[in-house]
C-alpha cells in the first residue's frame, strides 16, 4: 500500500539553494552609547570598529587606492663614499705622519752636500744657510774650529777641497775627514777671538794655527792653506805643526800672522 508524502515533507529532501542564506551579508550592530553600555558591549564595539577599519585598508588595498610610496633614497655618489670610507681615512692619517717624520729628520738633522767639489763660501745656498762655510779665510778658520768641538763633519768637512780633506784626514791619522772630525772633537775648542787676515790682492794665504786664539789645554790644527774659488776662499791645503806652550796657551795672541802670495 503506498502512502502519499508531500513534496516538502520528505526528510531526506535537500534544501532549496538559496543564495541570500550561504552568503549573509554582514550587517553592521545597532550603534552602540559608550557611556551607556556595559564594559563587555563596548569592547565588542571597539574590536567591530577595527575589523571595519581593516576590512576598508584591504578592499583599498586591492583596487589599488593605497597612497603611492615615497621615492627611493638617492644614492651618494662615487666620490663621496670613497672620501668618507675608513680605508681613504687611514691613508690619510698615514700620509701626514710620514711627512711629518720627514720634515723632523731634515729639520733637525739635515743631509750633507752631494757635491763635496762645490764647498766653501762658493757653496750652494744663502750666505745664511746653517752649516755653510762662511766666504772668508777668518770666517772659514773660526768655523771649523767650532764645528770640530761641536762634533759637525757636515759643516767642518765642507770647508775642504778634496785633496785637502785627505790631507787632513791623514795628517791626523784617520781614515776621512768624518773620522778625524770624531777623533779631534774632545781635543779641540773654538777660538777665544777671529783671527784677522788681509786678503788684499792675494791669491794663496797660509793661516798658522799657532797664532790664532786657541783655547787653553786644546789642541791646535796646524797650518791651513786658503785659495780663492769663486767670490770667497776654501782650504786647499793642511800640514801639521807643533806649537809652543806659551803660544798656544795664551788668549791674548796678537793678530793672526799669514804668508801671502
Amino acid at each position: 500500500m503506498m502512502v502519499d508524502v508531500a513534496e516538502d515533507e520528505r526528510p531526506n529532501h535537500p534544501a532549496p539553494y538559496d543564495p541570500a542564506r550561504a552568503n549573509p551579508v554582514p550587517v553592521d550592530p545597532a550603534p552602540v552609547d559608550p557611556t551607556s553600555a556595559d564594559p563587555e558591549q563596548r569592547r565588542q564595539f571597539e574590536q567591530f570598529q577595527q575589523f571595519q577599519q581593516f576590512m576598508r585598508f584591504q578592499e583599498a588595498q586591492g583596487q589599488g587606492q593605497l597612497p603611492p610610496a615615497g621615492p627611493p633614497p638617492k644614492k651618494k655618489p662615487t666620490w663621496q663614499k670613497i672620501l668618507f670610507s675608513k680605508g681613504f681615512r687611514k691613508l690619510v692619517v698615514y700620509a701626514l705622519v710620514i711627512i711629518g717624520v720627514i720634515w723632523a729628520y731634515n729639520h733637525y738633522f739635515g743631509s750633507p752636500p752631494d757635491d763635496n767639489t762645490v764647498q766653501g763660501g762658493a757653496g750652494p745656498g744663502s750666505k745664511n744657510d746653517p752649516g755653510r762655510a762662511p766666504g772668508k779665510p777668518n770666517e772659514v778658520v773660526d768655523a771649523l774650529y767650532r764645528s770640530i768641538s761641536l762634533g759637525q763633519p757636515q759643516v767642518a768637512c765642507y770647508m775642504f777641497t778634496k785633496d785637502a780633506e785627505a790631507a787632513f784626514a791623514r795628517n791626523f791619522e784617520a781614515a776621512d775627514c768624518t773620522a778625524a772630525v770624531a777623533k779631534l772633537q774632545s781635543q779641540v775648542a773654538a777660538l777665544t777671538g777671529r783671527p784677522r787676515i788681509d786678503t788684499q790682492g792675494k791669491q794663496l794665504v797660509e793661516v798658522d794655527s799657532c797664532t790664532l786664539r786657541v783655547k787653553p789645554g786644546t789642541t791646535s790644527l796646524g797650518t791651513f792653506t786658503f785659495t780663492p774659488f769663486g767670490d770667497a776662499w776654501i782650504i786647499s791645503g793642511h800640514q801639521t805643526k807643533e806649537c809652543s806652550t806659551a803660544t798656544t796657551t795664551t788668549t791674548t795672541a796678537p793678530p793672526t800672522t799669514t804668508t801671502s802670495r
